[in-house]
């Protein structure tokens, strides 16, 4: 194995120690550590990558067969097909050359992530761990071995809530939720009128917004927070709330002027609607025949390998976590300008938010009715 982690780099990582009667096996690109017929850990590097993860899978007939987790299953030849079935539990740690992440399996909660600025190696997840054991200490080891402990639990949030999260080892950010989508179309039947810019979210969708403060602490004025500048709002799946990951600090219950709703602009994908173009703006949804309005929904792109972007201003694109890559260069500029210039996510020159849209975004509201110059809260005005 060209690399491999110290026990005592484990202890900083949350890993499981590898015990001195445990065997090592490499089976195609991986290792597993055997105690006796049990896999206790898998391990997978190469020059630019290196991960870890904690197993407890049996084996019998010298090890060369995997058996079943249940009464029902089958006995498979331990191969690399098997190896795919494997149920990882606890912490585990992954390395490539642009992220690393340390999480677990068994709460579905992450414990650090970040993302280099530059690809990275082998030699820079040594420099990583030196420095990251450097800046352990004591009340940390403490926290990592809690993180390792814990058992999953779930947690119940709201339309209004206010959560914290780490945004890197020391410091937290914060945000809003605004709308839960999966809540709103059970209750409210929005299907029903077809909304498909928000039925059309995958998962179990919530809208928030991340505010422009990073703090210490995650102990802050929520009252202050409410009227500090955020991020463009964005889609998420709410499993890192559910979870515990995005940590409810509070709740206020929303005015209209808080929200920043997503627009969404599009020809329907549905087979049974396909004459349909149609607007989502928040809560207000507009169709018509495609016949009447069909500007912008192609338009050229040779960044594409069609050479064309179809349905550019469709804004239903959801992420498992928050998008917080321009978080301190807006907080720095006091301004969202940093987000709405970067090009970090390829959705965002297309976002009819984007200042940037502005006169294609009056061409399309005026046509359904609205006024891309006012509010939300003037637009549902409108839109009554």
């Amino acid at each position: 194995m060209i690399f491999e982690l110290t026990n005592e780099q484990r202890k900083y990582l949350g890993l499981i120690p590898v015990e001195s009667t445990w065997e090592i096996v490499k089976l195609n690109d991986m290792y597993l550590y055997f105690e006796g017929d049990t896999i206790r850990k898998k391990i997978s590097v190469t020059e630019n990558s290196y991960s870890e993860e904690e197993l407890n899978e049996k084996t019998a007939e010298n090890r060369t067969i995997l058996l079943p987790k249940t009464s029902k299953g089958k006995p498979k030849k331990l191969n690399f097909t098997a190896t795919q079935s494997f149920s990882s539990l606890g912490v585990y740690f992954s390395f490539s050359e642009d992220y690393l992440r340390i999480a677990n399996y068994t709460t579905q909660t992450a414990y650090h992530s970040e993302n280099f600025e530059e690809k990275g190696d082998l030699k820079t997840l040594h420099r990583w761990l030196t420095k990251w054991i450097e800046e352990t200490a004591e009340k940390d080891l403490i926290e990592i071995e809690a993180f390792k402990n814990a058992e999953r639990k779930r947690y119940k949030y709201k339309e209004g809530d206010f959560f914290a999260f780490k945004i890197d080892r020391r410091h937290y950010a914060f945000g809003r939720i605004l709308i839960d989508v999966a809540k709103r179309v059970k209750t409210e039947n929005l299907k029903a009128n077809k909304n498909y810019g928000l039925t059309q979210l995958m998962g179990k969708a919530l809208i928030v917004k991340l505010y422009h403060k990073i703090s210490s602490t995650p102990d802050i004025d929520l009252a202050e927070l409410s009227q500090t500048l955020a991020l463009p709002s964005q889609a998420v799946m709410d499993n890192q709330f559910f979870y515990g990951e995005k940590e409810i600090i509070g709740y206020q219950p929303l005015e209209i002027s808080e929200y920043d709703m997503l627009i969404s602009y599009s020809k329907s994908i549905s087979s049974d609607d396909k004459n349909t173009v149609y607007l989502q703006y928040g809560f207000i949804y507009r169709e018509d025949d495609i016949a009447k309005f069909n500007k912008y929904l192609k338009i050229e792109d040779k960044n594409l390998h069609t050479g064309y972007n179809e349905n550019p201003y469709r804004n239903e694109s959801i992420g498992y976590g928050l998008d917080t890559e321009k978080l301190q260069d807006c907080i720095a500029d006091q301004s969202n300008k940093p987000y709405w210039e970067s090009r970090h996510l390829y959705d965002i020159r297309y976002d009819l938010r984007n200042p940037m849209n502005i006169d294609v975004k009056r061409e399309i509201f005026e046509f359904f009715g609205l006024d891309a110059d006012k509010t939300y809260e003037q637009n549902l005005n409108l839109a009554e």
